[in-house]
């Protein structure tokens, strides 16, 4: 359980601004940190214990120890996102942030189901529609600040494109080989088909709310279903 980042805060007598800025991300993003509707990267844990004066383990739950001990490479992470985006906007389009960390999830799952290890390390979280990691929302406006990616808000849904070639050197051909498989099957498809189709696999229906996914369940799906 994470603790009370707004106690801290305000022991501090420091304004969310403030938090958002030392931590590099945006108000309304430390507000969902806040609020516990998401919970801080490893490095945002870090940020927080330095400036709060606290413990970091008030800002680590067991999940992030987890990831903790694994090796994650973040720089392959970022490029499976920018190859997503690349392969799927164009002159007229641009990809949600709700499908792209969908297209992300199949990745890694689709990968494990073929060769019983995960593409990033990452772990799942089944929050509201997404089977997601905590770190994509953190890396996407990494990307954003790096000026990467642009994001634009039209309605409920956030757009994003990439403003830089997507460079893919970590990437091994077969890892390729797949996200390009992915991506074209979901080219031509809206956000609530690949919604609706992660939401009828076993990992997501087989897990409750704010659950980390095993991966190993992907693996009881039909071929047909892994993506």
């Amino acid at each position: 359980m994470i603790a009370n980042i707004e106690k801290f805060r305000k022991d501090k007598k420091l304004t969310q601004d403030e938090m958002a800025k030392y931590l590099g991300i945006t108000r309304q993003t430390f507000s969902k940190l806040e609020k516990g509707n998401i919970e801080p990267s490893l490095g945002q844990a870090v940020k927080l214990a330095e400036l709060l004066g606290v413990e970091l383990d008030n800002f680590i739950d067991s999940d992030v120890k987890t990831i903790a001990t694994k090796k994650i490479d973040w720089e392959k992470y970022k490029q499976i996102i920018q190859f997503f985006i690349e392969h799927w906007t164009n002159k007229w389009y641009k990809i949600t942030k709700t499908k792209l960390a969908k297209l992300c999830y199949l990745a890694d799952f689709a990968w494990y189901y073929n060769n019983l290890e995960s593409l990033t390390n990452l772990e799942y979280r089944r929050i509201q529609q997404w089977p997601v990691p905590d770190a994509f929302f953190s890396t996407v406006e990494e990307l954003f600040n790096e000026e990467s990616i642009s994001i634009s808000i039209d309605g409920n849904s956030h757009l994003i494109w990439n403003k830089e070639k997507a460079y893919t050197w970590k990437l091994s051909l077969e890892e390729k080989s797949l996200l390009s498989k992915i991506a074209k099957k979901w080219k031509n498809k809206n956000t609530k088909a690949i919604v609706d189709f992660t939401h009828n696999q076993l990992p997501w229906s087989m897990c409750y709310e704010k659950e980390i996914i095993p991966y190993m369940l992907i693996t009881q799906e039909d071929f047909e279903n892994v993506y």
